[in-house]
């Protein structure tokens, strides 16, 4: 039967060994300051900006300025952080869709058929803008829209 000291002994030299392997790990990164992107960036940089239902294509451009538009689409674009360039997102099909992490400025162009009107929502169901057929920006405040109804 062992001695009960050499088993504490082995054991406080475990503990010792991987305290002084961890301090060693935990010091040896470079000390920096942290500088916090603004929220609006964090936002952005966590997700994505998605629509749903899910539109009748999707694209990616380097400039909101730069999308196109084919006949009979809203096209909408919001800038996506996590590939650094625009998402556009063609909606094709009459319904509301949902938006999620669109975030400061984008485009839209609203080259729908038959003078269908695209109508923007806020977080409450308050109509924020109306666009004709024709319509269009190239900088366009995406924070209050939560949702748009193409037709």
């Amino acid at each position: 039967m062992r001695d009960k000291r050499s088993v504490r002994s082995v054991f406080g030299t475990i503990g010792t060994l991987a305290c002084l392997t961890a301090a060693m790990f935990a010091t040896t990164a470079p000390a920096q300051a942290a500088t916090p992107a603004p929220a609006s960036v964090q936002a952005a940089a966590a997700e994505p900006p998605t629509i749903f239902p899910k539109p009748n294509k999707i694209v990616h451009v380097p400039n909101a300025a730069d999308i196109t538009c084919e006949s009979g689409n809203l096209c909408v674009a919001a800038y996506d952080a996590t590939q650094g360039d625009y998402v556009v997102y063609y909606l094709y099909y009459c319904t509301t869709y949902e938006l999620s992490n669109f975030v400061g400025n984008g485009s839209y162009r609203n080259q729908q058929t038959g003078g269908a009107t695209a109508r923007f929502y806020g977080q409450t169901g308050n109509l924020l803008t109306s666009v004709p057929a024709g319509g269009s920006s190239n900088s366009y405040n995406w924070n209050p829209v939560w949702s748009i109804r193409n037709c």
